[in-house]
């Protein structure tokens, strides 16, 4: 079965694409990347999935800005609404195609106290699933993840957890904010072990139409708490400094919105990585 992931240079698409491919059953690629081929990039998706016609397609990209401006409004779009269309579109027409996979994020869940996508980020990722649910048939699989926190060793994102390790293998402080957000993390690992539930379980047809799960630990612990609890588990404790606001559209609540794939369970402990990661090579 080809399966063709979209994105295959990010955190989760580069950890994905290395996790499927020592898999036998399985021939795995990956589709151009957005950073050579920029405002070509979707019109070179759709001719590779003209061409090598994969069964299951998963798609790890996405643009992450938080800022309004029409520029980046227009980028966002792009990016999270019309490319992916497109590509379903397209894929759709293979009478082998299996399923597309995508992630979208908890923020289109809303919290306990707001309940719409809490910024536009999340609006556009949300409104994809009004496509699927127009392309769904029972032929294939239209699979939206929502996903939380993310981690795991060699991330190299512009995320808390790498500044907060950083300023801790460098020994310098950290300004942070006063630390009431939510987080909620699941490791790259128990991600990827979970798209290869659902690529299984389409493969059996066990999952047609469009179906919507979130991947959440279950378990949201608020930032300031995370950072008391490393304290507690690492050889020294961590620098930092409550110096910051924040941003506009925060995630300040949990959401009770939990609707995890059936029988998926984690693995890894957050506790038992993160002292892994961060003592790691000291």
């Amino acid at each position: 079965m080809k399966i063709g992931i979209i994105g295959a240079s990010g955190f989760i698409g580069e950890n994905l694409y290395e996790f499927l491919k020592i898999n036998k059953n399985y021939n795995v690629f990956s589709f151009p990347s957005y950073f050579k081929s920029k405002e070509k990039w979707t019109n070179k998706v759709i001719q590779q999935i003209k061409i090598k016609k994969p069964h299951i397609i998963i798609n790890c990209s996405q643009t992450q800005n938080l800022s309004t401006t029409n520029k980046n409004l227009v980028d966002i779009l792009n990016s999270n609404l019309y490319s992916n269309i497109m590509y379903v579109n397209e894929a759709i027409k293979n009478k082998e195609f299996k399923g597309y996979i995508s992630f979208g994020t908890k923020w289109e869940l809303g919290d306990i106290k707001q309940k719409k996508p809490l910024n536009f980020y999340a609006a556009t990722k949300k409104a994809n699933d009004i496509f699927y649910e127009f392309y769904s048939n029972q032929q294939s699989a239209l699979i939206s993840l929502k996903i939380f926190d993310t981690y795991g060793p060699r991330d190299k994102r512009k995320k808390f957890l790498n500044d907060l390790l950083n300023s801790y293998k460098k020994n310098k402080i950290l300004k942070i904010t006063a630390g009431k957000q939510y987080l909620d993390y699941v490791h790259i690992n128990d991600v990827c072990s979970l798209i290869l539930k659902i690529i299984n379980d389409i493969n059996k047809k066990k999952l047609r139409g469009f179906k919507t799960f979130t991947v959440s630990s279950k378990k949201p612990l608020r930032l300031i708490d995370l950072i008391k609890t490393l304290n507690k588990i690492l050889n020294r404790s961590l620098k930092v400094k409550i110096n910051k606001k924040y941003r506009k559209f925060e995630s300040l609540n949990p959401t009770k919105l939990i609707n995890n794939y059936p029988g998926w369970k984690m693995k890894f402990k957050l506790k038992e990585e993160l002292k892994n990661i961060f003592d790691k090579d000291r």
